[in-house]
């Protein structure tokens, strides 16, 4: 079966390039930006997850992108448009009330969380808004990025948990569906198109950081949940000695 080829792709890479050195460059410009701002957060306060914020910038140029490669290029290959319109629906429905319910749960039953929530609520609705395109992105909240107050939310351990899973899914239900979408029209078409190059390479990078980030995410809540356990065993066994000691007093 012969490969499409739509309009305006180019075969050859170098020429691609030199026909969209435009768009190519301001795309390395706002990867630039997002190490910049990176490296200003970590130069600012070492201790806080700095790299949230990096990852963040790169959701939303990510999702940018795969808008830019639904509205312009998704109706190249046939049914491809059709099935690109339900995932990002999909996805961006179940990370939005997921994002919702953590927020919602958390006010409720974490005092220091709802106490944040409080005095930064207009911020919060807005990055939960953002959470559409990933759930990680409520991880601003408690990122600590540059030192700033604003980012120093405090989510419990269920909650930490809550938003891994959540990545779980997305992953699932965005990521890699997003990926196969990019893989089923780089296979079904011929040359080189702009936003589906772009948003593929985004893809790719965000479908890594993701993976191991649910990885590291499962190592911090064991280490959170081994260490209140050592706290509970070291107030019961406290408390057990005060009590003996009470009892074999004379």
């Amino acid at each position: 079966m012969a490969k499409i080829v739509p309009i305006g792709a180019e075969e050859d890479f170098i020429v691609f390039a030199k026909k969209n050195y435009i768009v190519l460059s301001v795309v390395g410009s706002l990867v630039a930006f997002a190490i910049l701002v990176y490296l200003i957060g970590r130069c600012r306060n070492r201790k806080g997850n700095n790299f949230v914020m990096f990852n963040f910038l790169l959701i939303c140029y990510d999702i940018a992108f795969d808008l830019a490669f639904f509205i312009k290029n998704a109706n190249d290959v046939p049914g491809l448009y059709r099935l690109t319109l339900i995932i990002l629906i999909a996805s961006g429905s179940l990370n939005l009330l997921m994002s919702f319910a953590i927020i919602v749960h958390q006010k409720i039953y974490n005092p220091a969380f709802s106490n944040w929530f409080s005095e930064n609520h207009r911020f919060a609705a807005l990055i939960t808004v953002f959470s559409a395109a990933n759930i990680q992105a409520l991880k601003i909240f408690s990122s600590n990025y540059g030192g700033m107050n604003i980012l120093q939310a405090k989510y419990s351990t269920n909650g930490k948990r809550a938003i891994a899973w959540g990545g779980v899914l997305n992953l699932a239900f965005q990521d890699i569906p997003q990926l196969v979408i990019l893989v089923i029209y780089w296979t079904k078409t011929e040359g080189y198109m702009i936003f589906p190059f772009i948003s593929l390479i985004f893809n790719v990078v965000i479908l890594f950081i993701d993976f191991f980030g649910r990885i590291f995410d499962a190592i911090i809540i064991q280490n959170d949940d081994d260490g209140t356990t050592r706290r509970l065993n070291d107030r019961s066994s406290e408390s057990t000695y005060q009590y003996s000691m009470r009892v074999g007093a004379p």
